[in-house]
């Protein structure tokens, strides 16, 4: 890294040196080499080789400038625990998982280095090179893009640092979040009201979400706590949006259902499908949004568990609504009634004019309306008058009528 700066620099080219195929091919083994010496279990899993690159920057100025040698002996404080005498960096085998047995830097270190390096950083001396404060300020990977030495021809304003960034790639970040909150609202204009103008938005949402990830993360090289916020938001905003637009487009489908079949859109065919296809889109909603929750490194168990006791108190207050909608289920499966037949019983009669989820409604011979829950409906003893069929029909060929009173 130290190398390739220094050439760019006595050069004066306005585009960075790039290492050949086989340089390049070495260095990434390196990157794993280095990253196998570390406990990233604690790192979410979308960031891990970004942390632990960072990581083992950091831990190298530190080991660097505590005038650790390779041959210093490590002091035990426990079993399977060891700490590198003058640091609080600790070295540790794991127990458990897919690498139970390697030995490596401890998670507990990977979390503390940060403020390790920022507490031994100001004993360093200027003139000396800091691999991680270049890996963070500078642009791409290990080694910056060649279009890098536009950045560092820049006015020093734009290079100065704010934390562990610069103002360029700070501004970076601020137009990224800009076009996130503002772009997707643009679609107002072009689509009218409704689920296809969410379907619209949360798409666009989603593909500027990664645009953004792409070069705030990766192109721009955001690092340390500024990289972990960026990466949270983009990563929230595309699985909200991914999630958003599973659940719209089972509303598009569930509407147009009725029209494109040529259905009654009150008769119990069309609502149950309607209800099928809200109860598809809200479970890949879900599923999605928890996904995203867990890649993003949030407890997604100790949530569902915490819902699960929620859950079973909403189900128990439910109990009427859920046995309506089952009721209107078993009604659409037996066929027994349909929009427009003549029904009769004990206490009700009419014509019936929509059958949802929770009641069917029904058109007395006054003009009235009657409501009567799925669940009461299901009950009853029901005579079916639009279905009726004549003695005359209903007698084999040849029979004669019986005149007998």
């Amino acid at each position: 890294m130290e190398r390739y700066k220094l050439q760019r620099e006595a050069s004066g080219s306005w585009t960075y040196p790039q290492p050949d195929d086989g340089e390049r091919q070495r260095i990434d083994y390196l990157v794993s080499e280095v990253l196998e010496t570390m406990d990233l279990s604690a790192v979410p899993e979308w960031s891990r080789e970004k942390i632990g690159a960072e990581t083992a920057f950091m831990i190298r100025e530190i080991l660097r400038l505590s005038k650790i040698e390779p041959n210093t002996p490590l002091r035990q404080i426990g079993n399977d625990l060891w700490v590198i005498p003058g640091t609080y960096i600790q070295i540790g085998k794991i127990s458990s998982g897919m690498r139970t047995g390697d030995i490596t830097f401890t998670a507990d270190t990977v979390a503390n280095v940060p403020a390790m390096y920022r507490k031994i950083i100001p004993k360093k001396p200027r003139s000396e090179f800091d691999t991680y404060k270049f890996y963070t300020e500078s642009p791409g990977g290990i080694i910056p893009p060649a279009w890098t030495g536009f950045v560092y021809a820049l006015p020093s304003f734009w290079l100065n640092s704010f934390g562990t960034n610069t103002v360029w790639q700070w501004t970076l970040f601020a137009i990224s979040l800009l076009a996130l909150a503002f772009l997707p609202f643009s679609l107002r204009r072009i689509f009218p009201e409704g689920e296809v103008r969410m379907l619209g938005v949360a798409i666009l949402t989603m593909i500027i979400a990664k645009i953004s990830n792409y070069i705030v993360i990766d192109v721009g090289s955001l690092t340390a706590q500024g990289a972990l916020v960026a990466s949270i938001i983009f990563s929230i905003a595309f699985y909200v949006s991914l999630s958003l637009s599973a659940f719209m487009l089972s509303e598009i489908v569930a509407r147009n259902y009725s029209r494109l079949n040529q259905l009654n859109p009150k008769n119990i065919d069309s609502s149950v499908f309607r209800l099928l296809c809200r109860v598809v889109g809200v479970m890949a909603a879900l599923g999605i949004a928890g996904y995203g929750l867990s890649a993003a490194g949030f407890p997604v168990m100790g949530i569902v568990a915490g819902l699960g006791v929620g859950g079973l108190a909403f189900a128990l207050a439910a109990k009427p609504t859920l046995e309506n909608l089952l009721a209107g289920v078993v009604i659409y499966l037996d066929k027994s009634v349909h929009v427009g037949d003549h029904i009769e019983s004990k206490d009700i009669e009419g014509v019936v004019e929509e059958i949802g989820m929770r009641s069917t409604r029904l058109r007395a011979r006054d003009g009235t309306l009657i409501s009567i829950t799925n669940s009461e409906l299901s009950d009853k003893i029901i005579r079916n008058k639009t279905r009726a069929i004549t003695p005359a029909s209903n007698e084999p060929d040849g029979a004669e009528m019986d005149s007998t009173p």
